[in-house]
């Protein structure tokens, strides 16, 4: 087609002819954004377009897990401007890359890792975009050096869950807009199209870092017992008359005695 000419209302509209011969001429108003490129850079552009097909190609469904689950690690892990993942549809998926080498030293791999899939190409910004697959990769790289602040993160939304799947979720109202509340049925629902990523993002935080949590747990469990019978015997002490050295097993004991009293032997 030929421009005929520029608009000047808004929306932005062009004047354009059409050049084939079955228009006959046609002339019409259009979006700027329908102008893909000059004609004489048509096959640049055509270049451009068949090299995003393949990158995008196996880009994942909003809905699956292992996007849900790379998500997840990339908004909880601190990467600094290093990277980020794409959500929309367009770039959904997509690894961009900001800052190779620091991102290199933080998984410990070298630049190789991040550009071995040939359909890797540079963005507009002086990124490098590459695909799904090596978006996964690094999605599991990452949860591995930061394994401590990704399970800290799912045991909070663990707990969050089980709370909601026993009172619901409330969302207080705005102005004229009253609170609403979502049952506890849904968010149980809601919660275990989730969990299937969850699982998969402490996978990949590796048998070790779990472990070492679990161990966490049972000694903090062990505390708590030991706390208890302490609050116990300092109370039988007291009540026996035995003031003193009950003041003195309270004060080695290090802790209030009601703050003691109130924990709960899950650790929490």
């Amino acid at each position: 087609m030929e421009v005929l000419k520029v608009g000047t209302q808004r929306p932005k509209r062009v004047k354009v002819r059409f050049t084939a011969e079955e228009d006959e001429g046609r002339e019409e108003w259009v979006p700027p954004a329908r102008l893909r490129a000059p004609w004489a850079e048509k096959d640049t552009w055509l270049e451009a377009q068949r090299q995003w097909a393949e990158l995008t190609q196996d880009a994942p469904d909003q809905d699956d897990p292992g996007f849900r689950a790379a998500n997840l690690v990339f908004d909880t892990c601190p990467l600094n401007g290093r990277a980020e993942i794409g959500y929309n549809l367009r770039v959904r998926g997509l690894l961009f890359l900001q800052d190779i080498p620091g991102l290199c030293r933080l998984l410990g791999v070298s630049d190789a890792f991040f550009l071995a899939d040939p359909r890797s190409q540079p963005g507009d910004d002086g990124t490098i975009i590459a695909p799904w697959p090596t978006t996964l990769a690094t999605a599991q790289f990452l949860a591995r050096v930061h394994a401590e602040v990704l399970l800290s993160e799912l045991a909070r939304m663990e707990e969050r869950a089980q709370q909601r799947a026993i009172y619901g979720q409330h969302y207080p109202g705005r102005g004229k807009t009253p609170d609403s509340v979502v049952s506890p049925e849904v968010c149980a629902e809601v919660d275990a199209e989730f969990r299937q990523a969850w699982d998969l993002v402490s996978g990949w935080c590796g048998t070790e870092a779990l472990d070492s949590r679990d161990e966490l747990a049972a000694l903090r469990i062990e505390v708590v017992r030991i706390g208890k019978l302490m609050e116990e015997a300092i109370t039988a002490l007291r009540a026996a008359g035995k003031r003193d050295t009950a003041d003195y097993f309270a004060k080695r004991l290090g802790v209030p005695l009601d703050v003691v009293r109130n924990a709960e032997l899950s650790g929490q």
